[in-house]
């Protein structure tokens, strides 16, 4: 592999541990609670758990990368998931599976903030932010892994039972980190010694943040509304459940090119409107739907948002980031996934039970509104001096 894809490649490997294992959970929830009897309340825990860290740790893990070394920070993360797939895979009672449970959290946190912030240093782009190649080879990953988790976790379930959800982190943490030691730079993030705890935060930073958490409440709603009504209410085994969020999977990798061809051609406005107008009418039809077919047509409509919105708003934190702290933006970023996440799965405790798939397609349809309505003033560009900070289209 030449020099300059090896930063990327060993980056994707180590970011891919977080949406994997936010989604992956959703079809091992049954199968916990049937082995430890600890009721649905509890055992949602070990997704609710994960999303409140989420919120919490990527600020605090984006700023020791700025202080102390994001590489470092990267490595530790990477082998924080291999010790806790371990730990997990053979937790002996619910309270140390949830405690293991957290402590990934904590891990998978470290390695999107570090990581962007060792790609940022190394790989300076003229207008604020890294190589659109490298932001969609990341934007591809988070995507993907974040979809297919469902899908995966469905078929190691199937084969060897839920602790095998856990265990695959271990070989894959395993590559992930050699990998890193191998191809990251060690690198100095300007004004390190000036990091605080919160980054600068810009209204058009706050804004990209937003825009992405309400992103997240959609696609949250159908990673984790899909499997459920296809396993309580269509009748369909968990192997294939996950399979049902593959469209939306597969859709997000392929396109993720052409959100980078549109935004060379058209620019990031049209990327930005174009995702969230497919994110509303994908919502719409998840409402609509009540059978398998409207289903896969509704993720694979989400697929495509999924390309397009990813693409543009993680190219955007760069644009609207101070280069000094750039890991604690990334961070804050990355929890405001998990704002959308945690709403989601709240709201779907509700909607489910009252309304089925519908209920949950409704809360998709309202969320993608507001998305709609926000790329078309979220600014695009950083403000300058000469244009009195205004963001052009």
């Amino acid at each position: 592999m030449r020099r300059e894809g090896r930063l990327p490649a060993a980056v994707a490997l180590g970011t891919l541990f977080n949406p994997l294992n936010s989604s992956m959970i959703a079809v091992a929830l049954i199968h916990v609670e049937a082995e430890f009897h600890v009721g649905i309340a509890a055992v949602t825990w070990l997704a609710a758990g994960f999303y409140l860290v989420g919120i919490l740790a990527p600020p605090l893990m984006g700023t020791l990368g700025d202080r102390f070394g994001p590489r470092l920070v990267f490595c530790c993360g990477l082998v924080t998931m291999a010790v806790t797939g371990v730990l997990a895979a053979l937790a002996p009672s619910f309270p140390v599976l949830l405690g293991a449970r957290l402590l990934q959290a904590f891990g998978s946190c470290a390695t999107m903030p570090a990581g962007m912030s060792i790609i940022q240093a190394a790989m300076p782009g003229d207008d604020g932010r890294p190589p659109p190649r490298v932001i969609a080879t990341i934007s591809m990953v988070l995507t993907a892994s974040a979809a297919t988790g469902p899908v995966l976790g469905g078929v190691l379930i199937s084969l060897w039972g839920w602790r095998a959800i856990f265990l695959v982190n271990v070989p894959l943490a395993v590559v992930a980190l050699v990998a890193a030691l191998r191809w990251l730079p060690r690198v100095r993030v300007d004004g390190a010694r000036e990091a605080t705890l919160l980054p600068r935060l810009s209204p058009g930073l706050l804004a990209t943040c937003g825009q992405f958490a309400l992103t997240n409440v959609a696609f949250y709603v159908a990673f984790f509304a899909v499997p459920l009504w296809a396993q309580s209410t269509a009748g369909v085994p968990a192997h294939l459940a996950g399979l049902l969020v593959l469209p939306l999977a597969g859709l997000g990798i392929v396109m993720t090119p052409v959100a980078v061809w549109l935004a060379a051609r058209a620019g990031m406005r049209t990327v930005l409107v174009a995702g969230a107008a497919l994110l509303l009418g994908g919502s719409c039809v998840m409402a609509a739907a009540d059978s398998v077919g409207p289903v896969l047509v509704a993720g694979a409509v989400l697929g495509v948002a999924a390309a397009l919105g990813q693409f543009a708003l993680n190219s955007l934190v760069f644009v609207h980031a101070d280069r000094r702290d750039t890991g604690a933006a990334v961070g804050v970023f990355q929890a405001s996934r998990y704002v959308g996440a945690a709403t989601a799965s709240a709201l779907l405790g509700v909607l489910f039970d009252r309304a089925g798939l519908g209920g949950g397609g409704w809360a998709m349809a309202g969320a993608s509104a507001v998305v709609l309505a926000g790329a078309v003033l979220l600014p695009v560009r950083r403000p300058s001096a000469s244009d009195g900070g205004r963001s052009g289209p």
